[in-house]
């Protein structure tokens, strides 16, 4: 009989979705780590009241646990996992994977030495509509991947995104929306196989005429669009975060028979061919309901992100049980997603030139990023950083400070 995993969770805000989600899958929680000491109050009865609690990440990794579901800051993801490996644990990410070049290859190592599960826990992949564009793609009547487009779209506003944020040092109060693209190209490379090999990125400016963004201490852009050329000669368009009013999630996969796609919004699936193709079929623009397959759909209904916290969890326990991280989320397509946000900034900074994604199960073309810190953090800004948007420094309205103070005690 397999042993039971004992994780635990670091950052238990988000975390608790990810502890949920590993329960449901027959592991157990015992440690709770986090800097908020009525968070990790709160967690602690929530879980029972059983777990051991920390204030220090290095503590807890010293605790009996097998693996730790990391949901810290996002941009400080590569640097535990790298503490938890050495540690000998395993790991699930939440996203992002890394926020330099220079992690990106410190987290690929660490994995490669540790012998321990990394997984991203990367969600939207597993979205009812997203398997099932994975299920028909599959099955190779529609062809070859050329071209696909991923989006993420998600307006929030002023008044809203001060239960998001504690203040201007907070990373979503300044992190370039370039950066958030797991969610957009996830869902694309976990379909059809593919990575990507380069990437251009466009802006759209910080918007001194929407009152949502100079009402809140937000300085980053208001979004942004990636076009990325995968390793089978496809072209990918992927929106990241954006404060577009689109609210939703989108995903298109154009192939050489045919089209599938849906939109935001819409649990359909639109399947598109022509008559030349398949001169045999009577229609060929068909929409349906997208479905889960009847295995463990009740459960997942339960959790989040239309259950996709509960099968990167799922995915994640049969890793440790098999040694075989499938789908495509472990470390090397894990750091593909995500430093496309990366590589895609600099891009943009630099007149929307194509930057390469190097492809680190090559250990020779990681010696070029291995001292790359290039990043836009406001803390660490020095002479030849870049700024969290194009506009150059933004400063927060009066009226944005005060919107803070005033909604801010509700969250403490």
């Amino acid at each position: 009989m397999a042993k039971t995993v004992r994780c635990g969770v670091f950052g238990v805000g988000r975390g608790m979705a990810l502890a949920n989600g590993a329960k449901a899958n027959g592991m157990e929680i015992v440690a709770l780590c986090d800097r908020r000491t009525n968070a990790l109050a709160a967690a602690h009865r929530q879980l029972g009241g059983t777990c051991q609690l920390f204030d220090d990440f290095e503590e807890m990794l010293k605790a009996d646990i097998d693996a730790v579901l990391l949901a810290n800051y996002a941009t400080e993801h590569a640097g535990a996992a790298v503490k938890a490996l050495a540690a000998g644990k395993h790991v699930l990410s939440e996203c992002m994977a890394c926020f330099t070049m220079a992690e990106a290859v410190e987290l690929v190592e660490a994995v490669e030495r540790s012998g321990k599960v990394y997984m991203l826990a990367e969600n939207y992949p597993f979205f009812t509509q997203n398997m099932e564009l994975k299920r028909l793609f599959e099955t190779g009547k529609y062809g070859k991947f050329i071209y696909g487009e991923g989006e993420y779209v998600h307006p929030i506003s002023a008044k809203d995104m001060v239960s998001l944020y504690t203040g201007m040092d907070h990373w979503r109060a300044w992190l370039a929306g370039t950066y958030y693209c797991t969610h957009s190209m996830g869902p694309i490379m976990n379909i059809t196989g593919t990575r990507p090999v380069r990437v251009s990125g466009f802006a759209f400016p910080y918007d001194y005429d929407d009152e949502q963004q100079t009402g809140s201490l937000r300085v980053g852009d208001a979004g942004s669009v990636l076009m990325c050329t995968m390793d089978n000669e496809a072209v990918v368009k992927i929106l990241p975060w954006s404060v577009l009013r689109d609210h939703g999630q989108r995903c298109r996969i154009c192939c050489n028979k045919g089209t599938m796609e849906y939109n935001q919004g819409d649990a359909r699936i639109r399947i598109h061919t022509e008559a030349f193709d398949f001169p045999e079929e009577k229609e060929h623009s068909v929409s349906y309901d997208a479905k889960r397959s009847p295995e463990d759909a009740a459960e997942a209904a339960k959790h989040g992100h239309g259950g996709g916290d509960y099968f990167t969890c799922r995915y994640f326990a049969k890793a440790i049980e098999t040694g075989v991280i499938e789908p495509r989320l472990d470390v090397y397509s894990a750091v593909d997603m995500t430093i496309i946000g990366i590589q895609g900034y600099r891009s943009i900074l630099n007149n929307s030139a194509s930057m390469e994604i190097p492809d680190f199960h090559d250990s020779a073309l990681r010696d070029k990023y291995r001292h790359d810190h290039w990043n836009h953090d406001p803390a660490r800004h020095a002479p030849g950083m870049p700024l969290p948007s194009v506009r150059g420094t933004i400063t927060p309205s009066d009226a944005a400070k005060r919107l803070f103070v005033t909604e801010r005690a509700a969250y403490e």
